[in-house]
């Protein structure tokens, strides 16, 4: 995750919801995309804690843990947020949703 891509996704948050309809319907997806993901993403790490708990410290690194099943929700939205932030491409829903 780079600085550049954080700062946009907070810059796309923070900004007031646009009166357009189809703007305002990305932003609304874009607010509960995002908070999907944190909330993932919260999950996840206590998941990931949990399958580490019992590896001394040193030997976290070498270790072959496979991901918990939170891990696949957390790429899944992330990938969603990357094409929006990265490619401009929105759900398909959200082109075809406001005509």
């Amino acid at each position: 995750m780079t600085k550049h891509f954080m700062d946009t996704l907070c810059a796309m948050l923070d900004a007031g919801e646009p009166a357009d309809p189809c703007k305002a319907a990305r932003h609304r997806w874009l607010r509960r995309t995002a908070a999907a993901w944190r909330d993932a993403m919260k999950r996840c790490d206590a998941a990931w804690m949990e399958l580490i708990r019992d590896i001394p410290e040193e030997e976290i690194d070498e270790a072959e843990v496979p991901p918990p099943p939170e891990q696949a929700e957390v790429d899944r939205l992330w990938a969603q947020l990357s094409d929006v932030i990265q490619k401009d491409m929105w759900p398909r829903a959200l082109y075809f949703g406001c005509m």
